[in-house]
């Protein structure tokens, strides 16, 4: 007879087994809503367990992933394209609108003057039984002359900028001849002054200098125009360009020096003496203008227009005036005389520029240049033989210039 106690023997001995073993991970039930204890392994220990939830730092390469394209949002006034044409940081080519803070330029100029003289005879043919005129003053037509223009100036903060500006026209110098005689000088003057009635040769000659100097503060606005989405068709057929329009005032001065001789050869081998007149002409008062630029990546056009209204304050002085026949003998002697009058100058430019670096660019342009309310030398000889000759100021005249510059301009 079995024993009965054997199978419940086995029995314990398998259950004993089954519970020494690991426990397997299953599946939760979703049925089941029973909390259970979190394992005491996974559990935090140190200073992060009583730190609080941080916001999940995001992933640097998300950006790639997302189909949103990256973007550049330029400041106002920035050109995007640099020139190299692609838009990156201004420190890798990017260009602002305009591109620069400071600007210098030297031109040299070559300008035309026109002789706004009176027209007065003073030199007349004396073969006949009357005197013909031989010279005027405006035979003495001045040659192109050359010159220099200097200009500095700042982009200030708040739309605000300063420049200050030398022009100067120099070797402003015309002469004719006539030889031959007799000549006479006209007046009585040719007839008080021994062997100017019946002279062999007279030689006039006119030279003159101009000097200008200029300080301008100016409010400026720049932006960004052309290419093919702007608005207006004519600037569609450009790339883009930086415009910058520039209204100014300021004070500037004006000073023209003049000087003219006529001089008369009595004799052949005799030397020649002469009726010698200078005037001065100096101009100050406020100006105005605006100024202009377009800027492409190498190329750029710069245009300008001022005006002034000034006082003018004119002087004229002429030297003794004797015979080589009888030096000692001074037929009049030295005069001279002052007057105030309104003057005025108004000045155009129009250049055309060659980008030659990253700041230096290449100048070509057209000048006008007009003075009025100054007083001419030639205008001055007094042909009369009284007390009072040569003391009278003959004002309120004008010059005319134009002409080319060629130069070099730094933008930085």
């Amino acid at each position: 007879m079995e024993m009965p106690w054997r199978p419940l023997v086995a029995c314990c001995l398998s259950l004993s087994l089954i519970g020494s073993l690991p426990a397997r991970a299953t599946e939760s039930d979703p049925a089941d809503t029973t909390l259970k204890a979190p394992d005491p392994v996974a559990e935090p220990t140190g200073p992060e367990a009583t730190e609080p939830d941080k916001p999940a730092e995001p992933d640097p390469s998300a950006a790639l992933i997302e189909d949103e394209p990256l973007g550049f949002a330029p400041e106002p006034d920035f050109l995007i394209a640099g020139r190299t044409g692609s838009p990156v940081c201004r420190t890798s080519g990017c260009q602002r609108c305009p591109d620069y803070c400071r600007f210098g330029s030297f031109d040299v100029l070559f300008l035309q003057r026109d002789n706004g003289t009176n027209g007065n005879v003073i030199a007349e043919d004396a073969s006949g039984t009357q005197p013909v005129p031989l010279l005027t003053t405006q035979n003495m037509q001045p040659a192109t002359a050359a010159g220099i223009r200097l200009f500095t100036g700042r982009l200030g903060p708040n739309q605000v900028g300063w420049e200050v500006g030398y022009t100067g026209v120099y070797g402003m110098f015309g002469q004719a001849l006539r030889e031959g005689g007799p000549i006479q000088v006209p007046g009585g003057l040719g007839q008080a002054v021994q062997g100017w009635a019946t002279a062999n040769a007279v030689r006039p000659t006119y030279a003159s200098s101009l000097n200008m100097f200029e300080a301008n503060l100016f409010q400026h606005r720049s932006y960004r125009a052309g290419g093919p989405g702007s608005p207006f068709p004519w600037d569609r057929v450009h790339d883009p360009y930086c415009h910058s329009v520039s209204w100014l005032f300021g004070l500037r001065w004006a000073g023209l020096n003049e000087s003219a001789d006529l001089n008369v050869q009595t004799d052949p081998g005799e030397p020649f003496t002469s009726y010698s007149v200078s005037t001065s002409s100096q101009l100050f008062g406020p100006q105005i203008g605006l100024k202009g630029r377009r800027q492409w990546n190498n190329w750029a056009v710069e245009g300008w227009a001022k005006t002034m209204l000034a006082g003018s304050f004119t002087s004229s002085a002429a030297d003794p005036i004797f015979s080589s026949v009888s030096p000692a003998n001074v037929i009049r002697t030295a005069r001279a005389t002052s007057d105030v009058d309104v003057g005025f100058v108004a000045d155009l430019n129009y250049s055309l520029s060659r980008r030659l670096g990253d700041h230096w660019w290449l100048r070509l342009g057209y000048n006008l240049i007009w003075v009025t309310g100054v007083a001419l030398a030639p205008n001055q000889f007094d042909f009369t033989d009284t007390a009072t000759s040569g003391t009278n100021l003959i004002g309120g005249s004008s010059v005319f210039l134009h002409g080319a510059n060629l130069g070099l301009e730094a933008r930085w």
